[in-house]
């Protein structure tokens, strides 16, 4: 066993302890002992308790005050009370809470042999929580940070939230404009869920009404034309794992109402048929329409809104997260150069201003496939605006925001920066983009801020609030 699993045993009865104590030789385990609640609760408080040995009920001893204050420290503690055979069927309250705590019952007097057959019980419950948390560890090098990449704000606060919600059984609702990744995300949330069925993906747009009742909830043989045999849908698919249901907003009110009644019950019938079918289906939803609108327009029901929007991720456009470009580039550069067996490694920072210039529309899958129709064109190690798109560089010099203004400013500037040159790495942040042009600029008309606003396209009025916002000059 793990030499490192902390366990208290309490108790008043010294006899008790000492029987205690012998059983749990050999167990590998860190035991602390004492004789009262005071003692017990500031050992609790010390450490990280993995398990809890106490009375139920004794005298100045409450367990289940213990087992709440160790459990505040380490909701997977494992605690083991014992106590008078009779005080489970005389108070409920305590059953409800040993049942919903996961804690074991061993009445007096005490027998080692099941005590121990407790204890071993805990001790696996751990082994496969750490075990589980490693291979979500695992799953979250392969698969959340590589496909939800990014450092913005946005981009954390996302994933926070993700690391939050996926171990629990809530249902979650994934807002964003199209590309944005709302499939990515609910991937990564069932991935982190550990849960044992599979994920299945529906999307609610895909299929006419009729269609997508029989996709959702089966139908039995002989329910419509063509209905040669009985047909499993998503749900049952679904079981014991989630279901995705991208495009939320487009169901049809009446299949809203049969999806409303599987969150509330749990059970459907399958098209043509009278047989209750149980589930146990986690779902993630997702859509790009403001439902809001739609429950007030009588389009979605405001009950089904309310069951689905228990906790809600709100994904970032690409044009609010520009920071976020450089290392989406860098990341799909070497995803579409390995597969496509190309050579490419990099990108020329004009090229990759350009790309921070562009509001995207399509948010991360449109620039994702930008790059991947780069890569795949271009001959060279690194990719340059030539090997653009010509919208996407006329979009760019239009929408153009920021102090690197759009590429044919840059080249009109050319001239005046024939001896300085501004290499950045790929997967720098906008700011600090931004603050080593300025810094380079500055440095070549030696200080002439008005010469540096000339060139970089801007006023003097931004030129001199940048010095100030980076600490480039005390002027």
């Amino acid at each position: 066993m793990n030499s490192k699993t902390t366990t208290l045993v309490v108790d008043s009865d010294r006899r008790q302890c000492e029987t205690i104590c012998h059983a749990l030789e050999g167990e590998g385990l860190q035991v602390h002992v004492t004789d009262n609640q005071y003692a017990a609760l500031d050992r609790i408080q010390r450490l990280e308790i993995d398990v809890l040995i106490a009375p139920l009920k004794a005298d100045r001893i409450d367990g289940l005050k213990l087992l709440e204050a160790a459990y505040g420290k380490n909701p997977d503690v494992g605690v083991i009370f014992t106590t008078a055979a009779n005080v489970l069927e005389t108070d409920t309250g305590i059953k409800a809470t040993l049942h919903h705590k996961s804690s074991f019952f061993l009445p007096k007097p005490l027998r080692p042999v099941h005590l121990k057959a407790f204890l071993h019980k805990i001790l696996e419950t751990r082994r496969l929580t750490l075990e589980n948390r490693r291979l979500q560890s695992q799953i979250d090098n392969r698969v959340g940070p590589l496909q939800l990449t990014g450092h913005s704000a946005g981009m954390q606060e996302v994933r926070q939230i993700i690391s939050q919600v996926a171990p629990t059984k809530a249902t979650v609702m994934i807002r964003g404009e199209r590309g944005t990744g709302k499939e990515l995300v609910a991937r990564a949330i069932h991935h982190r869920s550990l849960r044992p069925g599979q994920l299945v993906v529906f999307n609610c747009a895909a299929l006419a009404e009729g269609l997508a009742e029989s996709e959702l909830f089966g139908h039995e043989r002989g329910a419509f034309t063509g209905a040669h045999r009985m047909r499993k849908g998503r749900f049952e698919t679904a079981h014991g794992g989630t279901l995705f249901l991208d495009e939320v907003g487009k169901l049809s009110l009446s299949n809203q109402s049969r999806l409303l009644r599987v969150l509330e019950e749990r059970t459907f019938e399958r098209v043509g048929g009278n047989e209750s079918v149980q589930v146990d289906v986690r779902i993630v939803s997702a859509t790009n329409r403001d439902l809001e609108d739609a429950v007030e327009n009588g389009e979605f029901l405001a009950d089904l809104y309310d069951r689905l929007n228990v906790i809600q991720i709100a994904l970032p456009p690409l044009r609010e997260r520009r920071e976020d470009i450089p290392l989406l580039v860098k990341v799909f550069i070497e995803e579409f150069s390995r597969e496509n067996r190309k050579a490419v490694k990099n990108i020329t920072s004009r090229a990759l201003r350009t790309l921070m210039n562009h509001d995207w529309p399509g948010n991360v899958r449109e620039l994702r496939n930008c790059i991947e129709g780069m890569v795949v064109m271009s001959n060279r190690s690194e990719l340059n605006l030539e090997d653009l798109p010509e919208h996407t560089l006329k979009a760019a010099g239009e929408n153009s925001q920021f102090i690197f203004s759009a590429p044919t400013a840059l080249d009109a500037a050319q001239s005046e920066l024939t001896e300085s040159h501004l290499d950045l790495e790929v997967g720098l942040s906008l700011a600090e983009i931004e603050k080593e042009s300025i810094r380079a600029t500055l440095k070549h008309v030696e200080n002439n801020k008005a010469k540096a606003a000339q060139i970089l396209g801007v006023s003097k009025r931004t030129i001199f609030r940048k010095i100030k916002e980076y600490g480039l000059s005390a002027g």
